[in-house]
């Protein structure tokens, strides 16, 4: 046996004890015991096939839910919260344009724009440890000079409202500037230079301009306006709210995760919005406010209402409405005690009672009456009827306003001294005098030709229409038959009829401009990028009103109302001057509406004004600020 040789094979005994030991074993397997196999268990499956079945579809119902909100939000909605990652590195900053201006008729200004400082706060910036917290919102009371919890109450009081707080408007410069330095550290604060309105208390125009105030959910639609944008809410600030809007300006800001500002990306400067032109005369204006608020004072009547227009084109010169109120308060946040104030003033001063407030026309009714039975053939201008101070009609008198009546009474007396009873026969009949008159269906004709019932047009909200009563009306409205009491409380402008004194002052242009009426407006012209654009002034149909010679006679009525009637003090007026005053009743309690409504000069008329004083009596209060008004004027 060659044992240097491993690849040989080699026969003999082996003495390896391992495979010894495996040689003892070889029988080992060659048998099985049945028995034993019988007795062992089974290995059986884990889970039944149905729990296998449900598991598998759950898991796969799983992985489709996590796919689809991966597609949902990866593809679906992946330009939206691509647009959202970019917000939180771009931060955009509105620039504020600058409101247009509003000027006189001789270029003055009647309302300004002033810069202040503005305090905004980021919510979303604020420190997140309440130890740094608080420290921050001491800073911020200490600078701002307010408590605390005021501060607080701010923010949780507008806290939904958008992404920035408006905490506070026209801060101190010391303040701001404080702020300014604690925003470089803290990016929740943000003080910016806004423009804001400014009006001028002493022209009395607040009712006629109107304010700004904050935007509501309907005017932000279309993304017109941002939440703290101001929006014109009323008066002529509202009706040429596109006009003197501008165009917010736009700057991105790069910021970091903390909000602090990194770098500008670009900026889109603010386009400030477009002048208007008014017809108003600023000092004619600032003079009948003056004039009013005294004799308010001086007489204890607080609620007046007048207006000058020019009856060449309708423009309005002046109007001022009292009592008024100081338009700024809503320039910046709203004090809320003295809007309370305003509010619950009993006397409303947010009325615009030259445009807004209807009142029983009175006396100054008559002209469209006088004007009716002439165009009729009722009467010409030697009817006469004697005023012995009434009529009495079935047990109920209807008085003069002279308790011993005026006498015999033609067209021009009976205009120029306001006699009842001239008007109640023309209007409603007089057996002694007049069978029949006018009615009340053509009384009413005659006051929808005058333009009486239905709005002026003006450029300004809120116009009320005033109310001409009718025979269906009233069966319909109160379930009683119309009266000749009725008939004859209507042909002296008293009963259910009512106008407002810019219907009033329409109705006489009538009469002053010759037959032509313009439609009341405020606006002159318009100024776009330097281009003046001028406004047309519109004239009111005229159609089958009366004649030339029959409205000369009214004229010559009112003409004497001056020279020989109830408005002689007008005399000191350095021009001749027409007109028609007049005394409502509304209330038995109450004093009655003092009115008056005129044109001068007399033969080249260049205004016309009304005045109304609510329950100013018969004291010819109303003449009284009229007069004072015309004698300035006509001296300048």
């Amino acid at each position: 046996m060659d044992k240097d040789n491993p690849f040989k094979i080699q026969e003999g005994s082996i003495r390896d004890g391992k495979i010894g030991s495996f040689i003892k074993d070889k029988k080992s397997g060659d048998y099985l015991d049945l028995g034993i196999a019988e007795k062992a268990e089974r290995l059986g499956k884990f889970f039944k096939e149905t729990k296998v079945r449900k598991l598998f579809l759950i898991f796969a119902f799983v992985l489709f839910v996590l796919f689809g909100r991966t597609f949902y939000l990866q593809i679906v909605k992946g330009d939206y919260y691509l647009g959202v990652a970019e917000g939180n590195r771009i931060r955009n900053d509105v620039i504020k344009a600058n409101r247009g201006l509003i000027y006189d008729r001789f270029g003055d200004l009647l309302v300004k724009n002033i810069s202040y400082f503005f305090l905004y706060l980021v919510p979303d910036a604020f420190p997140q440890e309440d130890e740094a917290k608080n420290v921050f919102f001491d800073k911020l009371s200490d600078t701002l000079g307010i408590e605390r919890q005021e501060l607080l109450d701010r923010i949780e009081k507008k806290q939904d409202e958008s992404d920035k707080i408006l905490i506070f408007e026209n801060l101190e410069y010391e303040a701001a500037i404080k702020l300014m330095i604690l925003s470089e550290n803290e990016p929740s604060v943000q003080v910016s230079f806004e423009p804001r309105r400014q009006y001028f208390p002493e022209l009395g125009m607040s009712h006629s301009l109107g304010y700004l105030s904050s935007v509501t959910e309907e005017d932000m639609k279309n993304n017109k306006y941002n939440f703290h944008d101001r929006i014109g809410k009323n008066g002529l600030e509202l009706t040429y709210e596109d006009t003197l809007r501008g165009r917010d300006g736009v700057r991105q800001i790069e910021v970091d995760a903390l909000f602090r500002e990194k770098s500008i990306l670009s900026m889109t400067d603010p386009i400030d919005g477009h002048d208007v032109v008014l017809t108003i005369d600023a000092k004619a204006q600032e003079k009948l406010f003056e004039i009013m608020s005294r004799q308010a004072k001086l007489r204890g009547k607080p609620k007046m209402a007048a207006v000058v227009l020019d009856p060449v084109d309708g423009g309005v010169l002046a109007m001022s409405s009292l009592p008024g109120y100081d338009n700024n308060i809503f320039t910046t946040i709203l004090n809320q005690e003295e809007y309370s104030n305003i509010i619950n003033n009993q006397n409303n001063p947010l009325l615009n009672r030259v445009v807004s407030g209807a009142y029983p026309l009175g006396s100054v009714f008559k002209a469209v009456i006088g004007s009716a039975a002439l165009q009729e053939g009722i009467i010409d201008d030697s009817f006469r009827v004697n005023s012995t101070g009434g009529i009495l009609v079935g047990g109920r008198f209807f008085p003069d306003w002279r308790p011993s009546g005026h006498g015999m009474t033609d067209i021009y007396w009976a205009i120029a001294d306001s006699v009842n009873t001239f008007f109640y026969s023309i209007g409603g009949g007089n057996n002694d005098f007049l069978s029949l008159g006018l009615g009340a269906d053509k009384i009413i004709e005659y006051s929808k030709k005058f333009g009486l019932g239905e709005t002026t047009g003006i450029d300004l909200s809120s116009e009320a229409s005033g109310f001409l009563p009718s025979k269906a009306w009233k069966e319909e409205a109160l379930g009683e038959r119309w009266y000749l009491g009725d008939t004859y409380n209507l042909s002296i402008g008293q009963g259910f009829l009512t106008a407002t004194p810019l219907q009033g002052a329409t109705l006489m242009s009538y009469f002053a401009n010759n037959g032509i009426i313009y439609q009341p407006h405020f606006i002159k012209e318009t100024i776009v990028d330097d281009q003046i654009n001028p406004y047309e002034p519109v004239q009111i149909s005229l159609t089958d009103k009366v004649s030339s010679d029959n409205l000369n006679t009214i004229r010559t009525g009112m003409r004497m109302t001056v020279t020989r009637g109830t408005a002689q003090s007008m005399q000191s007026i350095s021009v001749p001057v027409a007109g028609k005053t007049g005394t409502a009743q509304f209330n038995r309690n109450k004093d009655p509406h003092s009115w008056f409504a005129g044109f001068a000069p007399y033969d080249d008329p260049k205004i016309v004004i009304t005045v109304l004083v609510e329950e100013g009596g018969d004291t010819g209060l109303a003449v009284t600020v009229a007069r004072e008004f015309m004698e300035w004027y006509f001296s300048q």
